[in-house]
């Protein structure tokens, strides 16, 4: 298909979608829509025009880069191409940002870029991040989202329902949050339906019962559904599929979505799992398409997947992934350390976008490189065994965590419907035994609950030899 008829296709998606604002949203939103399928020299070319303007105002503006030794040192050039820019400058860690608020902040900024909201970070690492973000830079967030909905050809009029954390949905006025069984109706969807009008919306709290959550979907019967992974595939293993059948479409928001995931809640629901990945810190940084590859939201961003020396991972290799944010003038975040893994890819993508691209998200990097030798082999052993189950062997599970202890001994904890099931553990059981000798001994036992980790998120895993929550303990994936 020619680039000009990919463009009229989506055209004609996006011609669903009603801007608030006529004329000028349109042509935003135009514009971006014909980025996606620039010729691939044309995109390096905004690139190095958006880095050079992006780390030429931080150099002159932003007190922690001019005055902080080896940021931008007297070999800069900005008249590099595009990523050579970046290659000489540190890495950016969560610690630097926590400890830097004040100097990250510019002293002065574009007319219109002044800052003008407070976002926090989830404190997956035990420590919220608080970032300033410019108000182009803030209300970017709807028009990412409503490209990624394009992407997915979202019926913007149809109901949206959300199932996700009390503290994530706005508070009362006298400062209560969504309680147990109450429903919030917002009156339009998150973050778009400031730019388009949109059908109705509503949230359900995720700490009300599983039970709950079921007759609450099957009451208000949304097309579209809006929750953690975790929480997703629990409702589809209660259900055997579908929680209800008006579903039209599903995303999920905050944690990683496993490829083992994805694949069981599509092949029991018939639905595609969407999933953007972005980081509060900076925005919604990538979008998945529908050939498996996460395009980069360049306008706003350019992404480096790096090594363990900070070179660029080879294609097809896992490297961190490192962001920079090139926007939010009112706080700048240049070559921000993510802190999660990703899979460099190679060539054209087959859907046709041009837009940079990386692979699959692997995780995250910080608290494993603590671990000994061989504990992913135990990690993955794990979710391998369970995403290979059939889905009627996993109707009773409703979360697992794979704890190590320093001493050498892993204890698989798991919360179900009734008691475990012996086909389950029996599955369980030998695939562990058939991998590994008595020196990892692995203790399967059923609780009540499973307490949420560091920012509220499910943990799949979790190891007594990881950090103190302050220096990074949390694994899974933030993707929102």
């Amino acid at each position: 298909m020619s680039m000009a008829a990919r463009i009229a296709e989506e055209r004609e998606a996006q011609s669903r979608w009603r801007p608030r604002k006529p004329g000028r949203i349109e042509r935003m939103v135009d514009r971006l829509l014909v980025a996606e399928f620039l010729e691939p020299r044309q995109v390096r070319a905004d690139e190095s025009q958006r880095l050079a303007r992006a780390l030429g105002f931080a150099r002159k503006h932003v007190p922690f880069y001019r005055g902080r030794e080896g940021w931008f040192a007297a070999e800069f050039r900005a008249d590099l191409p595009g990523r050579d820019m970046l290659a000489p400058l540190p890495i950016l860690s969560k610690h630097d940002v926590q400890e830097s608020l004040d100097v990250l902040r510019a002293e002065r900024v574009p007319k219109g870029h002044k800052g003008a909201f407070i976002r926090r970070s989830s404190g997956t690492t035990g420590r919220p991040t608080e970032i300033l973000y410019s108000r182009p830079a803030y209300m970017a967030f709807g028009l990412m989202l409503q490209r990624h909905m394009r992407w997915e050809r979202v019926d913007p009029l149809l109901k949206q329902a959300y199932i996700r954390l009390p503290r994530d949905v706005p508070p009362r006025p006298d400062g209560s949050y969504l309680g147990a069984g109450e429903t919030f109706r917002p009156g339009c969807w998150n973050w778009v339906g400031q730019w388009f009008h949109t059908g109705p919306e509503v949230v359900f709290s995720r700490t009300n019962r599983l039970e709950a959550q079921v007759a609450w979907l099957r009451q208000e019967r949304p097309e579209y559904l809006i929750t953690f992974p975790g929480t997703l595939e629990t409702l589809v293993y209660e259900c055997q599929g579908k929680p209800v059948d008006s579903l039209r479409g599903l995303r999920t928001i905050s944690a990683t979505l496993t490829e083992g995931m994805r694949n069981r809640i599509e092949s029991a629901t018939g639905l595609r799992v969407q999933q953007n990945y972005g980081l509060n810190e900076v925005g919604i940084v990538a979008i998945r398409c529908a050939a498996g590859r996460y395009h980069v939201n360049a306008e706003q961003y350019v992404v480096e997947i790096l090594d363990d020396d900070g070179k660029p991972s080879r294609p097809g290799e896992a490297g961190r992934v490192v962001v920079t944010a090139l926007r939010n003038y009112a706080m700048p975040l240049i070559r921000y350390d993510s802190g999660d893994l990703a899979v460099v890819v190679e060539g054209p993508c087959d859907c046709g976008r041009t837009l940079p691209s990386f692979g699959r998200i692997v995780g995250r990097y910080r608290a494993m490189r603590h671990t000994p030798d061989g504990t992913s082999q135990r990690l993955n052993l794990i979710a391998d065994t369970i995403n290979d189950m059939p889905l009627e062997m996993l109707a009773g599970l409703r979360e697992y965590q794979l704890h190590q202890f320093r001493d050498g001994r892993f204890e698989l904890r798991l919360v179900t419907r009734g008691e475990p099931s012996p086909a389950f553990l029996a599955t369980l059981r030998e695939a562990w035994d058939g991998r590994f000798d008595e020196s990892t001994p692995l203790k399967i036992l059923p609780v009540d609950s499973i307490p949420l980790g560091p920012g509220g998120k499910q943990q799949e895993f979790t190891s007594d030899f990881f950090p103190p929550v302050d220096e990074g303990s949390e694994i899974s994936g933030g993707s929102g």
